[in-house]
């Protein structure tokens, strides 16, 4: 990683994507979001972007940390992010895709995966 400012950014925004009950506005999280976004769920759902907004703009406060976060920047407008992610029900890893669209970094995909 050769740019410390966009692993700092990265991490910001996954953070308030993991905690979208700490957003004064929570609707300030849908530009984060690339038209084309899909998820792959750990439980094995596929979800595109409306189902993730609809999900992410009513789900409750959780205990979630963030470990081993890494980017690696794979061209000039786009970053691989991996790390673990703890909640009170499970160790995942996670990766998310993002590009930089609209003078702004924009999550394209994302995937958990149960950690065992």
């Amino acid at each position: 990683m050769k740019n410390p400012e966009l692993q700092d950014h990265l991490y910001l925004l996954e953070e308030r994507l993991l905690h979208p009950d700490r957003e004064a506005d929570r609707q300030a999280l849908v530009p984060l979001f690339a038209e084309e976004f899909k998820e792959f769920c750990s439980s094995g759902r596929i979800f595109n972007r409306q189902q993730t907004l609809d999900v992410m703009l009513r789900s409750e406060p959780r205990a979630a940390t963030i470990h081993h976060f890494y980017v690696e920047q794979l061209a000039e407008n786009v970053a691989l992010a991996t790390y673990r992610a703890t909640t009170a029900l499970a160790v995942s890893h996670r990766s998310s895709l993002w590009i930089f669209r609209d003078n702004r970094w924009q999550l394209f995909f994302h995937q958990g995966t149960i950690a065992v």
